[in-house]
């Protein structure tokens, strides 16, 4: 675990190469060390390489995300909540359930295979790379002067990134922040020193990383205000606004919540109508007006696969949730030969002669609908029923078709309930829910947890799917916490604590 201790000496590591899978719109596909990032444009080209994560591009496997080099971040993020469930129809040699096997039936060890074969946790290693990257890099912004405007832009973008690498590892290794225990609950080990430094790291408390993050969202969000990017694959100040709404959401700190995200509604109002939807095309686009920024791949198109009898499908509980003139039904689902629901904001099909120009991040899709969402819980919150009601109403304007929309008039705790089944209709899969559901069960005015029951199948050849197994989530279950890797615990030395010991689920 080399990002998480270093030999004593000065910061100019080398970053041996820049990723050259990306998007060939800003990536430049040439090595570059941080020893030789003398110049803006040395420096900007080791941010695409290393500081964003790799972007995607067609040709695309047909059969697994882990078929996609380098590999998709947080994969696995979307297979654990209650939004997803199994769909086993026939026998077949593919069983795109196996990627996420000890994700979804919530394994004492999550990264075993089917066949309980022990896997690695390649997340914490390669997320801290970026991290240490990110880093290193915000500091020699500081320190060039070739172009200053550039270097204040740079600089902006690697503190978003940081800030949004620790929203990830500090939500999916450690517990919720909750204000009454968040200065002693363990975080995540937290560096952002530029040097490399020779001692052991523990775990940072969950409250300091929070404070890191909000302390770099609001250098970023001066670095960046007035910068216009090329695209939607550099950061702007409307992501930077959207992760601080976000962010503040999840500490409870509901008026700094809807303040960012007004800041984005006031600059970037306009939402996707869904009544000029096209079928079998992507809900995620660039041309969207809703896109704010993306990096990274996707997961879900290969989880939910078009006509494959053994793979996944969203959960009837989340289909039950959408009325059926949402137009939401049809843009971001789709029935397949076999009879069931595939997830399709970013589309790709077999059936249909439309492949994708671009791959369109899951979980790192970020979009103003979100800030929409944001607002009116933020809003609802603080008693602001009205504000609420118009942030949620706006939203769902655009979901329907003239004719068919009805607005809410809500108050307290229906109004709560109604945003957050709102939130979970428009976000699903995009990686929030894991993270609202363990936010939900410790909020202080209305706090909510449910089960989730989760069953396993399999079907042989001659006989219908028959159940292997019933597994159940409870609320306040170890298994809502991603262990820490052993590898990291052994090189601290112990330093590191582990997380409460996950069930064994064995079947």
């Amino acid at each position: 675990m080399k990002v998480l201790k270093f030999r004593h000496q000065v910061f100019l590591i080398l970053l041996l190469s820049v990723l050259t899978s990306g998007c060939k719109k800003f990536l430049a596909e040439q090595s570059q060390s941080l020893q030789y990032a003398n110049t803006w444009t040395k420096l900007q080209e080791v941010l695409n390489g290393t500081g964003y994560m790799p972007h995607y591009l067609p040709p695309i496997p047909t059969t697994s995300y882990k078929n996609q080099a380098p590999p998709v971040y947080f994969a696995w993020l979307n297979a654990m909540d209650d939004d997803i469930t199994e769909a086993v129809i026939s026998p077949y040699y593919t069983d795109q359930r196996n990627d996420v096997f000890g994700f979804y039936t919530w394994q004492a060890n999550p990264f075993v295979s089917n066949t309980y074969v022990v896997g690695t946790d390649d997340t914490w290693a390669k997320v801290y790379v970026n991290i240490n990257a990110c880093n290193v890099i915000a500091y020699q912004a500081t320190t060039l002067s070739d172009n200053p405007a550039e270097l204040k832009r740079i600089r902006g973008e690697a503190l978003f990134l940081r800030a949004n690498y620790y929203f990830y590892m500090v939500n999916t290794y450690a517990k919720a922040y909750n204000p009454a225990t968040a200065k002693t609950d363990p975080g995540v080990p937290l560096k952002t020193a530029e040097f490399v430094q020779d001692n052991l790291f523990t775990r940072s408390t969950v409250d300091s990383v929070y404070q890191q993050m909000v302390t770099d969202l609001k250098d970023a969000e001066t670095l960046l205000t007035g910068v216009t990017q090329s695209s939607i694959y550099h950061v702007d100040v409307n992501a930077v606004n959207i992760l601080q709404s976000r962010i503040y959401l999840y500490m409870q700190d509901w008026a700094n919540a809807a303040a960012a995200a007004d800041k984005v509604i006031a600059r970037k109002p306009l939402l996707y109508n869904l009544a000029s939807y096209q079928p079998h095309t992507s809900f995620f686009s660039s041309s969207s007006p809703e896109a704010v920024f993306t990096q990274g791949g996707n997961a879900m198109c290969f989880l939910m696969s078009e006509n494959f009898p053994k793979t996944f499908q969203p959960s009837p509980n989340l289909m039950s949730l959408y009325d059926p003139t949402d137009l939401r039904l049809s843009s971001f689902f789709e029935k397949d030969n076999l009879g069931k629901y595939r997830y399709t904001k970013m589309y790709i099909s077999n059936t249909y002669n439309v492949q994708p120009i671009e791959v369109f991040a899951d979980n790192f899709f970020m979009r103003n609908a979100e800030a929409y969402l944001n607002k009116a819980e933020a809003a609802a919150m603080l008693g602001n029923t009205a504000d609420a009601n118009t942030a949620i109403n706006s939203l769902r304007k655009s979901r329907f078709l003239a004719a068919n929309y009805i607005p809410v008039n809500l108050s307290d705790a229906n109004l709560i309930n109604f945003v957050r089944d709102e939130r979970r209709r428009e976000l699903c899969f995009e990686g929030h829910r894991w993270f609202d559901l363990k936010r939900y069960a410790v909020n202080n005015k209305y706090p909510f947890t449910k089960t989730i029951v989760h069953t396993y199948s399999d079907v042989v050849y001659g006989s219908a799917p028959f159940l292997k197994a019933t597994l159940t989530l409870v609320p306040g279950d170890p298994d809502y916490l991603i262990p820490i890797p052993a590898a990291a615990i052994v090189f601290n030395q112990g330093a590191l604590v582990q997380n409460p010991a996950r069930q064994n689920r064995t079947f």
